[in-house]
């Protein structure tokens, strides 16, 4: 078929999932972090001697860079450790812009947890101009990376959406309680106990949405997405992936005329349902490629980030309970 998409984004119309996003001045932020570093620190002769691992009463202070790890590492810590999450609500790492203010932040902490997989390569950035003597921990050690759903790789990366698999979420769970025993010795007993019940939650999570995925149709199992975030929850969860309005791991990538168009044949010849988009993202190219189509848009998911108060997916398991709901309610 010959799109009416394809006219629109040949001839230079922009209709991808946001305006394009200038990247952080490293140099600029790093000048003023040190400005803001050496104030917070009272112009202390030793660099990062004056660092201090704990808030005012007492307790660990842990620096999570997404929101998902701030949430794991709440459960674990409890009121043991104060976790700081770098990233609101409904960003997005890809394109996340530092302020010196987080700088101030990390150099502040006794421990600072990282996803790595490439999805947070400013946070290294900011520990080293942060001068920090915090431990720094990367989240997904262990866990085994699989190539973006659509089989492309913007740099030979693997897909870093691993949380999307809750099996992988418990592994991010059990790194985290290793490193804040690391950070906390003292506080052993309370995070190994805190890590114990919430991996059991993590097991009856991951059975929920294997039962509800059960209840769609085995031929109705195929996600269309706005880009290539859901691979782990595709292959964990027995669907078939069958594109994403972009083909890309970053959100700020933009189709191709000929992309949107085999796209769109893909979702006719497969017989899919539904296209699924995610809160944070501009959903308009996605509702034009559906209404050409002839399917419907599912537009508040979450793969990215956490969502904000009151939208559901405040927490991890929150947020996998919201899509998969709103997955199995569009395909069933």
């Amino acid at each position: 078929m010959i799109s009416l998409l394809r006219y629109s984004l040949s001839n230079g119309s922009h209709l991808g999932s946001g305006s394009v996003v200038f990247r952080w001045r490293w140099t600029l932020v790093g000048l003023l972090a040190v400005g803001a570093v050496a104030v917070a620190c009272g112009g202390s002769d030793s660099a990062g001697g004056d660092a201090s691992p704990t808030v005012a009463d007492g307790r660990l202070l842990v620096i999570a860079t997404t929101t998902q790890i701030a949430d794991m590492a709440r459960q674990v810590a409890g009121e043991r450790a104060d976790v700081t999450g770098l990233l609101p609500a409904n960003a997005d790492a890809h394109d996340f812009e530092p302020t010196p203010r987080d700088v101030e932040k990390i150099a502040d902490a006794g421990l600072v947890l990282e996803h790595g997989m490439h999805l947070d390569e400013w946070a290294s950035r900011l520990v080293e101009q942060s001068g920090t003597v915090a431990q720094v921990v990367v989240v997904t050690t262990g866990i085994v990376g699989q190539p973006a759903a659509g089989g492309e790789h913007d740099h030979d990366e693997d897909d870093p959406h691993v949380w999307l698999d809750v099996s992988n979420a418990k592994i991010m769970v059990a790194n985290i309680r290793d490193a804040l025993i690391a950070a906390d010795p003292d506080g052993r007993a309370i995070y190994e106990a805190n890590a114990d019940a919430y991996l059991g939650e993590l097991d009856e999570l991951d059975a929920w949405i294997r039962a509800q995925v059960a209840t769609i149709p085995e031929a109705n199992r195929k996600l269309v997405t706005n880009h290539d975030a859901f691979g782990y929850f595709v292959h964990a969860y027995g669907f078939t992936f069958v594109g994403s309005i972009i083909p890309s791991l970053d959100t700020q990538a933009q189709p191709s005329a000929q992309e949107v168009d085999k796209l769109i044949d893909a979702i006719e010849a497969e017989g899919v349902k539904a296209i699924f988009t995610e809160a944070s993202l501009n959903p308009d190219l996605a509702r034009r490629i559906a209404e050409e189509a002839g399917v419907t848009v599912v537009d508040d998911l979450y793969a990215d980030s956490l969502g904000p108060p009151g939208s559901g997916a405040e927490t991890y398991i929150g947020m996998m309970r919201l899509n998969t709901t709103r997955i199995v309610e569009a395909l069933r």
